[in-house]
């Protein structure tokens, strides 16, 4: 059996610990500054791949930097580039991290990454990570662990074993989420456990070594935000927390979830009819404005962003042209991260504060990009900007399209409430044992530490922690499931719904 032959490797964790426990449209951007021609190709259809189509390349490449009044004039933005701190101390002299490890290392021999018909992504990792790095007791991440377990399931077996000459051939099919996490830890004890080598062998390995350009041969790190983007948050825990067993697990997570995303995001030289060279914001204003993508919602509902991308008709996007150094890639990221803020924080309807599960994922992958940025260059930067880009896309239209108030965080009083605030309401709050919520909180502080609360002149300083406060005191409970959450949001209107 697969498994059983893997049993003894997390055994002994059981002993060692005790688990007797638990509006506007989105308008076209002000202070438009243009600092390069605009390229605008409008997309309403899919276009049919040509080998006449022609490419755009570097030396054609320009960027579009649209300065606005929502972007930090006194941005630290240039540390996206430098690691972020990691988190590890000496178990031996610290009885909050030995127990914090010790839960991690039972949900990875305990529980399967996906559950629940292998919809459902394993966040136990995430809760208690964020738990921790707050400040967390160990009496508390033991409760998070019992209350977090209870949903998960056993691993089962997979229909056959993974191996160096078939690893390729079940990818994209979670039945196979043993066999690939058994496979990536045999790579890793062939490799001395040296598991930063062996992460990066698979997520950059080539489908064929035939001398073509490297983002051609399918590698798993363009795919990492498929299933909403938990390959890639896996993955920004593994690194933050230096943990072989986070980084083991994010390979499996990629290699069941790799599908179709990567397509979009592959080429660096897309084809003319696709490119428009442009920001996150206006991308989105231009799905707003395109009617090609109204009728996902009165066909499914909300709540499903795969079929964005399993839908043919539905498998185009507007994409942007950045070029590919690290000022403009800097600055996209930015933009990204700010779109992402405002868009889960503010597209609700008036006096009715909701928060969507989906558009949480938005904010969330972005803080895992800033996490796994600094290792690695800066063409598969460009890359992962763009596969950002994509899965806000994509949130977006499965949520209905709604739109963006920017007014909701610019004059929102925070009460002289604080970070330490946000921290007790995490650690403390009604909602503490909800991964998501904690997640965002956590999320919107390494925001303010990465570009600054701004200037206090600007009508969006202190951005982040508003936007924390707000979620944190108004949070109820999420959104975003089906037809009966499309009056929750501010979507715009596209008839009656069946």
């Amino acid at each position: 059996m697969i498994l059983s032959r893997y049993f003894f490797r997390f055994s002994s964790y059981r002993s060692s610990i005790n688990l007797n426990l638990p509006i506007m449209r989105l308008s076209i951007l002000p202070n438009l500054l243009v600092q390069a021609t605009l390229l605008h190709r409008g997309l309403s259809a899919v276009v049919e791949h040509s080998n006449q189509v022609p490419k755009l390349h570097p030396r054609d490449q320009i960027i579009l930097n649209m300065g606005s009044s929502w972007s930090s004039p006194a941005s630290k933005g240039e540390e996206i580039f430098k690691p972020a701190d990691t988190v590890a101390a000496d178990p031996s002299e610290d009885p909050r991290y030995r127990r914090f490890t010790h839960l991690l290392k039972l949900n990875h021999h305990d529980h399967s990454i996906f559950y629940h018909n292998l919809q459902y992504h394993n966040h136990l990792p995430y809760a208690l990570a964020s738990a921790y790095i707050f400040g967390a007791s160990k009496e508390h991440l033991h409760d998070i662990y019992e209350v977090e377990s209870k949903e998960l399931e056993q691993w089962e077996d997979s229909p056959e074993e993974i191996d160096p000459d078939n690893w390729r051939a079940h990818l994209g099919d979670k039945k196979y989420q043993r066999a690939y996490l058994n496979f990536f830890e045999d790579e890793m004890e062939q490799r001395g456990h040296d598991w930063k080598a062996t992460l990066w062998h698979f997520l950059t390995d080539k489908q064929v070594d035939d001398g073509a350009e490297e983002w051609d041969n399918h590698q798993l790190l363009y795919g990492l935000t498929e299933g909403i983007g938990h390959p890639l948050i896996h993955l920004g825990y593994a690194l933050e927390l230096e943990d072989k067993g986070l980084a083991m697990e994010a390979l499996a997570m990629a290699a069941a979830s790799y599908k179709k995303v990567h397509e979009l995001v592959d080429d660096p030289y897309p084809p003319l009819p696709f490119v428009t060279t442009a920001e996150i914001r206006e991308i989105l204003d231009k799905l707003f404005d395109n009617r090609d993508y109204d009728d996902i919602c009165l066909k499914n509902g909300m709540g499903d962003p795969e079929k964005i991308i399993d839908d043919p008709p539905y498998f185009a996007f507007y994409t942007y042209v950045i070029e590919n150094e690290k000022a403009a890639l800097l600055t996209a990221f930015q933009k990204q991260v700010e779109a992402s803020v405002m868009l889960f924080a503010t597209s609700h309807k008036v006096a009715n504060p909701q928060y969507d599960f989906f558009l949480a994922h938005a904010v969330t992958t972005a803080h895992a990009l800033r996490i796994i940025l600094p290792h690695v260059d800066t063409q598969q930067t460009w890359h992962l900007v763009r596969a950002h880009m994509v899965l806000m896309s994509q949130v977006y239209l499965s949520q209905c399209k709604p739109t963006i108030k920017d007014w909701f965080i610019e004059d929102y009083d925070i009460e002289n409430k604080d970070w330490e605030y946000i921290k007790k309401k995490a650690l403390e709050g009604e909602y503490k044992y909800d991964a998501h919520y904690v997640k965002i909180l956590r999320s919107l502080q390494e925001f303010e530490k990465l570009f600054g609360a701004g200037d206090p002149k600007d009508k969006n300083y202190n951005m982040y922690l508003k936007a924390a406060v707000k979620f944190a005191d108004e949070f109820k409970g999420w959104i975003g499931f089906g037809n009966a959450s499309m009056s929750k949001l501010d979507i715009k209107q596209l008839g009656d719904v069946k």
